[in-house]
């Protein structure tokens, strides 16, 4: 391989360490970093998202950072630099626009949490949350942030599931990409973790000019790596033999021939890490059995429906049955029905219903908990409309507002 040549940003200021290497420390130039972004890659086991932490322990001095955390495994570092934790399973679409617009206004770090929100959820949300930041005033693009996105394949996946998650797949493809294509003059520096190129868009990859890339054990990551790197098909190779927290680091950011670096070791704690095993509990089947709670999990043959609810889904239906606001919440769901895919305004609906506003305002809060409509959080401008989900489900669009 050729010889290796590294920056010496000793004296620059916006420089932080990283790692090391045979020549001495790995440093990160943010300044170059929000010019060419930066993908850390490496498979199950390799330190990328070690290595995620170390960067955002290193640089939340110099800049805001937004924290998108798909598996949970980030709160204690949102703890120990300062940011807000979001949950996305508990703020609508709309509102994690609004959210990422204010922190970007006001200079403040955010942790998002996507645990708990199935793959579509999950993408629709995050690109609701990427939409907020790209989309801030002029005036605020001075705001700089750093977006780091761990598992960056599960919001702009390679491929579709089904026919039926290609809509959702495009959508996250196209938010991602555009933050990091149109990123640098807003400001935006995106750092995006992934375990495998070959589920990573491709079309996002080729927006990112940094590589941090760790260990590889398939042939279709390898080449894809080594075609990153520049490496000839004997140095590929080497991609397979890393260590835990060995990466080759290339790019305007850190050096403009690979080098080999070990990650330095983090502050906080990884919560990630592989459990260690433990052996089942020693109890007979039927102790066993009165823990699972069986007998409340067996279905029941019923003829006149096509599928079983399950127990989950029979308490979140209970619940919603027996909540006040349920009524006013099937009459909304009727009325954006009527109009979908165009909104309403709250105020129209408690019109056209005769409800009370307040009544309006509690059953959109509670469909917006059950991902039934998109809504803004209260206020006299709070608008509302039907879910994709269920937009998707209707092919007849007989009124275009409510009278």
């Amino acid at each position: 391989m050729a010889t290796v040549l590294s920056i010496d940003p000793s004296a620059d200021q916006w420089s932080v360490p990283i790692g090391k290497h045979s020549r001495g420390a790995l440093m990160l130039n943010l300044e170059r970093l929000l010019a060419g972004r930066l993908l850390i890659q490496g498979s199950s086991g390799a330190g990328k998202s070690r290595t995620l932490r170390k960067i955002i322990e290193e640089a939340f001095d110099f800049t805001t950072v937004v924290l998108v955390d798909p598996e949970g495994e980030f709160g204690n570092l949102a703890a120990h630099i300062g940011a807000t934790s979001l949950k996305g399973c508990e703020l609508t679409s709309d509102g994690l626009t609004a959210a990422a617009a204010r922190a970007r206004q006001h200079r403040l770090s955010l942790h998002v949490d996507l645990t708990d929100l199935d793959p579509d959820q999950r993408i629709i949300k995050a690109a609701a949350l990427f939409a907020g930041l790209i989309g801030a005033p002029r005036e605020h693009w001075s705001h700089t942030v750093l977006v780091c996105i761990d598992e960056g394949h599960l919001l702009a996946p390679h491929h579709a599931g089904s026919a039926r998650d290609a809509e959702t797949r495009r959508l996250g493809v196209a938010t991602l990409t555009d933050l990091c294509a149109r990123g640098r003059k807003r400001g935006i520096a995106p750092v995006i973790a992934t375990q495998r190129l070959a589920k990573l868009s491709s079309s996002v990859i080729s927006e990112l000019q940094n590589f941090l890339v760790g260990l590889n054990v398939f042939d279709r990551d390898i080449a894809r790596a080594a075609d990153l790197l520049g490496f000839s098909a004997k140095e590929a190779d080497r991609l397979r033999k890393l260590a835990p927290g060995e990466f080759f680091a290339m790019g305007p950011a850190m050096s403009p021939l690979p080098v080999l670096a070990h990650m330095e070791e983090t502050i906080t704690e990884h919560l990630g890490a592989t459990p260690k095993l433990t052996a089942a509990a020693a109890i007979d089947s039927d102790e066993a059995e009165k823990l699972l709670d069986l007998s409340a999990l067996r279905e029941v043959s019923n003829g006149s429906r096509d599928t079983a609810l399950t127990l989950k889904g029979t308490r979140a239906l209970d619940a919603f049955l027996l909540d006040p606001s349920a009524p006013h919440a099937a009459s909304i769901i009727g009325a954006l029905r009527r109009i979908a895919p165009n909104a309403t305004t709250a105020n129209d609906l408690a019109g056209h219903l005769g409800c009370p506003r307040d009544a309006v305002d509690n059953a959109l809060d509670m469909l917006a908990a059950i991902a039934a409509v998109d809504t803004m959080p209260r206020g006299e401008d709070r608008i509302a409309r039907l879910h994709a989900r269920l937009r998707a489900k209707i092919s007849d669009i007989p009124v275009v507002a409510l009278a």
